[in-house]
Formats: C-alpha cells, structure tokens, sequence
C-alpha cells in the first residue's frame, strides 16, 4: 500500500529531483491520470456493494443515492420471493411489456432498468414495503486528496502508478526515450492485472444445464422451448 506522498517521494528519488523541479502541484496531476486511466480498463473486486430498499406504493422510480453509494445496477432480488431475480430490460422494452409512463401496479415486480442514476420497477410497486436486494458497484473513491491518501485500487497497482508519474515527469523534461521506458513498464504492469482479473475464476462447481444451478422457472420453460 502506497500514499500519495511515498509515490513522490519515490519518483523524486528514482528521478533525482526536487520539489523544486517535480513539484507536487505537477505529480498529483499525473498520479490522477494514471488512477482514472487504469480505472476504465476493469472494474475491481472492491468497488462490488449490496443494499437494500424498500418499495413505496405507486412509486416506479428510486434513486441511487437514496439506495446507496451506487454507480451500476447488476443484479436486483425479491428477497420475499425465494430470492426470485427481477430481469433487466431496456427501457423501451419495458414500456411495450408494462405499459408507460406508470403503467400497470403489481405487488411483486419482475424487471427493472436503469436511466441515468434511478432505477425503475417493472410493473410499479402496488404496496409499500417490499424489500429488494441490489447488487453493484460503487463509483472509485476521488484520488488523489491528502498526502496520506491511498488509491482506491488493489495494492500492486500502486507500483504502477509510480511507473507513470516517472514517464510524465520525464516527458516535460524532454525526455522522451526515458518517458517511453516508464511508460512501457507502467503498460505492462497494468495489462498483466487486468487480464488476471478478467480470468480469475470464482465457480467451484462446474456448471451443469439442469444439474445443481438455479434457473428461474420462465428461462427454463424458455430453454425446454428452444430445444424442442
């Protein structure tokens, strides 16, 4: 785990420089970069949350922050039905199957969409007080603040970080040869995590059509339908 203030002291030291010529007004800009960029390549373990709500009668709508610290919607159950999962559906699509703008009322909802940072409810919730479980991620923490902040990223992307405050610091010294070196390294460094991540495998089990896994009762009967 690295703060802010070790990665410039690490690239002060590398580099051999001083405030004076890698100031920090200079490296929090190019440790922002690097954390935004290696942000968009994947998403991380520990940006996943759960959270819970509550339907109010007549009420289709419910926003994230009323939710929780949500940025993406992955998955919402009816955790009163035997963990039932709603379907996504675009919005258009919903609106032709419930109805709009409210449409039809159902005690029990059975999908969802998302505009902007609401979630909408497909039919709307005729009764107050059923409890959905949403899972999603959050959006990353802002970075960098304080010089004791830590990025909001696993800690052997840190070293990374650093790898691309040298190459920018080398590049306004017009150094292009030693810019492109850090630049390759903090390249590297990222492309191996990233394609780690997206390969990791989490199942236990193999997955087995009709064996052990759990399907909803209409994308079985939808399967069995194709199949005949």
């Amino acid at each position: 785990m690295a703060t802010l203030q070790e990665l410039r002291d690490f690239v002060r030291t590398h580099a051999d420089a001083d405030s004076t010529d890698a100031p920090d007004s200079s490296l929090d800009v190019y440790a922002r970069i690097a954390y935004n960029d290696i942000h968009t390549r994947t998403s991380f373990p520990q940006l996943q949350v759960t959270y819970t709500f509550t339907t109010v009668a007549g009420q289709q709508d419910y926003l994230f922050a009323g939710i929780g610290a949500l940025d993406k919607v992955t998955s919402i159950i009816d955790t009163t039905n035997l963990g039932r999962r709603l379907i996504y559906m675009s919005e258009s699509d919903a609106d032709l199957a419930f109805g709009a703008p409210i449409g039809a009322t159902s005690e029990v909802a059975n999908a969802f969409t998302v505009v902007d940072t609401s979630l909408f409810l497909y039919p709307t919730p005729g009764v107050t007080g059923k409890l959905y479980q949403v899972r999603g991620r959050r959006r990353p923490a802002q970075w960098p603040t304080t010089a004791g902040s830590v990025p909001d990223l696993p800690d052997t992307l840190h070293t990374a970080i650093a790898w691309y405050m040298l190459s920018s610091y080398f590049l306004s010294q017009e150094d292009p040869q030693m810019a492109g070196v850090y630049l390759n390294e903090y390249e590297q460094m990222v492309r191996r995590h990233t394609q780690e991540e997206g390969s990791r495998e989490f199942s236990g089990r193999p997955l087995v059509m009709g064996g052990q896994n759990y399907y909803a009762p209409n994308f079985t009967r939808f399967v069995r339908g194709m199949l005949e």
